[in-house]
């Protein structure tokens, strides 16, 4: 079966052939490779303005975008892959996300929790598992809040699809960002998760209390 997606008004079409084994435990096996950023003019003020104390949204307890949560060190994800959707629980935050495999396009709230980590929908590209998110909030937010990625930012128009396949034992993932607005053009990042059999995915119980003291990682 063939999916064409719309994206940006590009089309986009994927050849389906069958369904990888991408189930198991994952934690981040380094800190993640950002391609480097291509930011409007409007990007890189907001970029320029970023105040971590005001406008990083961890301090809430709210998670700034996926690819702050994949960022995030020694906090493990388990992927569960099922007949008609893919469940991703991340210990950070404790975000739990179960995304449709579907062939209409249709995107779902991941976890209701968290409206501002947008509507998804998921489907298998030959031995890749694609993941299409949309309709992430209303206004202009922090994309990521740690490293020489603080600050990066995100308008209503962003886009993003994730791209999960493995490598020599571990899980890859490259998750790329169409946001016209702040970015001449998509911006890529990636990373390389290890298989970690011997942990589990914690309760996290994030305290906003607690939260307000850490500083980010420079």
């Amino acid at each position: 079966m063939r999916i064409l997606l719309a994206l940006l008004g590009l089309a986009l079409v994927v050849q389906v052939k069958g369904e990888p084994n991408l189930s198991g435990t994952w934690i981040l096996a380094g800190g993640g490779r950002l391609h480097a950023p291509s930011l409007t003019a409007l990007g890189a003020s907001f970029k320029d303005n970023y105040d971590f104390k005001n406008d990083d949204p961890s301090l809430l307890c709210i998670p700034a975008s996926w690819t702050r949560v994949f960022s995030n060190p020694n906090t493990p994800f388990e992927l569960i892959q099922s007949g008609n959707s893919v469940r991703i629980r991340h210990e950070l935050f404790d975000i739990d996300r179960t995304v449709p495999l579907s062939e209409d396009m249709q995107h779902v709230r991941g976890d209701p929790h968290y409206p501002t980590l947008g509507d998804s929908v998921a489907w298998y590209d030959g031995d890749d598992l694609l993941i299409h998110t949309v309709n992430y909030g209303n206004e202009t937010r922090v994309l990521s809040t740690i490293r020489s990625w603080a600050g990066l930012p995100q308008s209503a128009l962003m886009v993003t699809l994730e791209r999960y396949r493995l490598e020599e034992g571990h899980l890859a993932m490259d998750i790329t960002h169409f946001d016209p607005l702040m970015y001449t053009e998509p911006l890529i990042a990636s990373y390389r998760f290890r298989p970690e059999s011997d942990w589990s995915v914690e309760h996290y119980g994030c305290d906003p209390e607690w939260a307000m003291v850490v500083t980010p990682e420079e």
